[in-house]
């Protein structure tokens, strides 16, 4: 068991805690364990046992996130998660010693490790499972340098996504080059192996950086690049032309803006009606999340005549999430934008929600980039009313929990 393994269940169980509003005393009562050992959990002085794992997981409601970290760090050194299924375990474990024994149900195994850490992302942020999967990419890129026959292209497509995830998380976390890498090398595979999907998901991601750097050619290029396959799947079709939308609105073409929203929505009414064929990697991609990226485009047209309609679609996605969805950090970046879309028509409360909502998972994810978003939220806001004291305080918080002054 490797010291990283260690150190990331520990920060999990204070992450997981700190989210739930819960007190070192009300998990231990709760897992019935003494509170000092919980501490001692928490601060890496104690490895606890599978009994104390399933405890602590059901006390802080992780839906087997938790025990899925621990079994990780207890079986493999470097891996974020581990496979549900002590044999999928032992099969992985196998396939690190013994790279070219890897068969089909080992890279089921990893994939399954791969969505398992894609839903914890959404319960404790992108920059707690970063090292992890950065393992996982590394460990499945060695497993292709070795893997032979028909199960080559398995693991190169899961291989290409997991350079796609950690092109995500790298962006997530303002490592805009090292995303830059990662998203060229998944791209280089889905086309090495033909993979459409593939392909058009890393180049949507590049153009999600192209967004998150203010290129709006870049977006618009990489977003209908990521179209060009007919091939692809309707629901990653509608987020390319989302996305094509949004760069336009970027530039401010109004009318090239309606005409790539009609295309999106015309794709997103398809998926949505067929929503079982949602690819398992794609999960978010629902009604709600249609909706906030409509809003999106809206928003991004700077336009204070359409800033309610903006503010008000962002409301109603938001609201239409998943349950488990609403407070991850992703969806936390559109209470941002609805924070600044409220500013800008005027509606100073409706605004302060938002802008809170979204400090309460910085604080919970530590997230720069969300804490970046809302500071400058919260300044758009200041100039907006000087003199309104919970805008006020909001900045104040916001210095507290980054440390600036």
């Amino acid at each position: 068991m490797g010291a990283d393994g260690r150190a990331r269940f520990a920060e999990q169980v204070a992450t997981l805690r700190e989210q739930a509003g819960l007190s070192l005393a009300e998990v231990a009562g709760v897992a019935h364990v003494a509170r000092a050992h919980v501490h001692n959990i928490e601060h890496g002085r104690r490895w606890p046992s599978q009994g104390v794992v399933k405890a602590l997981d059901h006390a802080l409601n992780a839906g087997g996130a938790l025990l899925a970290t621990w079994e990780a760090a207890d079986a493999l050194p470097n891996t974020a998660a581990a496979p549900a299924n002590p044999e999928d375990r032992e099969r992985v474990a196998l396939a690190v010693r013994h790279p070219r024994r890897v068969d089909a149900a080992t890279v089921g195994a990893l994939a399954d490790v791969l969505a398992a850490n894609r839903r914890l992302e959404d319960r404790i942020g992108s920059a707690a499972v970063l090292p992890g999967v950065r393992n996982d990419r590394a460990l499945v890129c060695n497993l292709l340098a070795d893997a032979r026959g028909p199960v080559r292209d398995q693991v190169g497509v899961l291989a290409g996504e997991l350079h796609n995830y950690l092109g995500w998380l790298l962006t997530q976390t303002g490592h805009s080059e090292q995303a830059q890498r990662e998203l060229d090398a998944a791209l280089a595979l889905g086309v090495e192996f033909d993979d459409p999907d593939l392909t058009s998901l890393a180049l949507f991601h590049k153009a999600h950086l192209a967004w998150v750097l203010d290129d709006p050619h870049g977006v618009i290029a990489l977003s209908l690049a990521a179209s060009r396959d007919q091939r692809v799947s309707i629901v990653q079709h509608a987020e390319n032309a989302y996305y094509d939308a949004r760069g336009w609105a970027m530039v401010g073409e109004r009318a090239e803006m309606d005409r790539a929203l009609r295309r999106a929505d015309e794709f997103a009414e398809r998926a949505v009606a067929r929503q079982a064929d949602t690819p398992s990697n794609l999960y978010w991609c629902h009604s709600g999340y249609f909706t906030l990226e409509r809003a999106s485009a809206w928003h991004a047209l700077k336009d204070p005549r359409v800033a309610q309609r903006a503010a008000t679609d962002l409301t109603t996605g938001l609201r239409d999430l998943p349950e488990v969805e609403r407070d991850s950090e992703w969806a936390a970046i559109y209470h941002v934008r609805a924070a600044e879309a409220f500013t800008t028509a005027r509606q100073a409360e409706f605004a302060l929600a938002h802008a809170r909502q979204a400090l309460v998972v910085c604080r919970t994810t530590r997230s720069t980039r969300l804490a970046g978003a809302l500071q400058r939220a919260q300044t758009q806001m200041r100039q907006a009313w000087p003199t309104h004291a919970p805008i006020r305080d909001l900045g104040d918080e916001l210095r507290s929990l980054t440390g600036a002054r």
